[in-house]
Formats: C-alpha cells, structure tokens, sequence
C-alpha cells in the first residue's frame, strides 16, 4: 500500500513538473484601420515572415486590418521580452500601405520591400506568429508574402495587378483580376478567375501542383517547364510550338532556353508556368 501511494505521489509530482515545464504562450489581436481609396494606382504590400495571410476585398475606402499576435517562450521572462520587442509596422504613403512584423532584430529594407537575413543579430529566445486578416478597397493592387506556419489567401480582388509569394506553404487565389504573379515553393498553388488576365503573368511552385481556372474566352500562350509534371488543360489547343529565351550568361555570351509553347485561341497574352515537382491543371469556369 505504501509502495502504491508512493508511486501515484511520483506520476502526480511528474505531472506537475512536466507541465510546469511546457511552453508558455501569448495571444493579442491587434485591430488599425488605414484609409486607402479604391483606386487601382493604390496598392498594399505585407511581407511576413512566420504566419498566414488573408485578404477579401471589398468596396470600402480603408485598408481595415486584424492580426493575430502569438509569442511562445520556455520561461515568463523571454515570454514578456516577446511580447515587448514584437510589434505590426504600418507604413502609410501616398498610393502605399506596407505592413510587416517588427522587433529589434528584424531589418525591413522598405525601399527594396525585403528582409536584410544577413545581419548579425542573434536569434530571440522566443517564437511568434503573426496572423493576417485584411479587408481592402477591391480595385487596389496586392503584394503579399510569408515565409513559414502559415498559407496565403485572396479572395473577391479587381485590381490590375497581384503578387503572391508563400516558402513553406500553399497560395489560394479566389475570383480575382488582373496580371499575376505567384511563387510557391512548397505547396499547393490554386487560382480562379473573375477576369482573365490582361497582361504576361508567372506561375511557378517548386514543389506542388498549379491549378487554374480560367474564364472560358481565354485567349494565351502557354509556356510550360518541369522536371517532374505534366501539363493538362480543358481548353482546346489551337497550336503548339517552341519559345526560346535569349538570357545574358556569366560564362557564356548568351544562354538560351526553350520551353514548349501551347496556345489556346488566338494566343494573345503569355502566361508562363513552371514547376519542379508538380503537374499543372488548366481548366475552364
């Protein structure tokens, strides 16, 4: 009897140090509202680094933004550090909004719209995550990236321009408009349109499928390159051929590429598309 209580006080002190010993965590939802007007010369651009993002347009004149703060630490200590030091940055300029995370060891180049990773400042003693969701004027451009922990969404946009970049995790374009260009690395890239793209657009996931859906009346030239995918369309093919690529080389004088070309209707617009380890779907809507 003594043997069994001894035993049960041993599992019940464990218990207790095994979750004293679990990360400790901090949430925050952090709400702004910056005006913006629903012009297509407008444009937003938010660089994250670890979390997801989410934008719906809508037919308002401000940019209304809710994010979700989370830090996670072994210790109170590093935990309120990182509630501190990590903050959202807005930047507002004429036709600009930019949003990204910001702490003191984090270096934003906001000429360039990137991230210096070449600094020397040691790595916080935390985790954090930032969260995006936003409402914009629906005809304004979108410019949007993350790096880790979270995919990208974009949803019910008109603007004449869209750029989506997303490292560890996928991209869903949803009823969307305008010249586009996306580029995944690992994950799934999925688009539909409202409008057909009016202008050369780029599609590329290193490792993850391409599915598009296009208006019916599309009217492109579709370059295609993969090491290990496929491409297959709904559309009737009108033509097919090859488009080579002049590229200034280092070594060499010029390099040149060829990439398989098929057009669908009269081939107005060049839409390229390249994967690494991924097929490519091209339906109609």
């Amino acid at each position: 009897m003594k043997q069994l209580i001894l035993m049960v006080f041993l599992i019940t002190f464990l218990g207790i140090q095994s979750c004293d010993a679990q990360q400790k965590k901090y949430e925050e939802r952090i709400k702004e509202e910056v005006p913006l007007s629903n012009v297509t010369k407008n444009r937003l651009v938010i660089k994250n680094v670890f979390g997801s993002i989410a934008v719906e347009g809508y037919s308002g004149d401000n940019i209304l933004i809710e994010v979700e703060k989370i830090i996670s630490a072994n210790t109170s200590k590093d935990l309120d550090l990182g509630k501190k030091e990590l903050n959202l940055k807005i930047v507002k300029e004429q036709n600009l909004v930019i949003l990204h995370p910001d702490a003191p060891y984090i270096e934003f180049d906001k000429k360039n719209l990137r991230y210096n990773w070449c600094n020397k400042n040691e790595e916080p003693p935390y985790e954090h995550q930032l969260n995006f969701k936003i409402k914009v004027p629906k005809s304004i451009q979108i410019d949007v990236s993350t790096v880790n922990d979270g995919e990208i969404f974009v949803e019910n946009t008109n603007g004449n321009s869209i750029k989506v970049e997303n490292i560890n995790g996928g991209i869903t374009l949803n009823n969307i408009t305008g010249k586009t260009d996306v580029n995944c690395i690992n994950g799934a890239v999925n688009i539909s349109y409202k409008n057909n793209p009016e202008k050369a657009s780029k599609y590329y996931s290193l490792n993850g499928d391409i599915n598009i859906s296009y208006q019916k009346a599309l009217s492109a030239n579709i370059s295609f390159k993969s090491m290990n995918g496929e491409l297959f369309t709904d559309f009737d093919i009108n033509k097919q051929f090859m488009k080579t690529n002049k590229e200034t080389g280092d070594r060499a004088k010029y390099k040149y590429e060829a990439k398989p070309v098929v057009q669908i209707g009269s081939g107005q617009v060049d839409f390229d598309f390249e994967t690494l380890n991924g097929n490519v779907f091209i339906k109609k809507i």
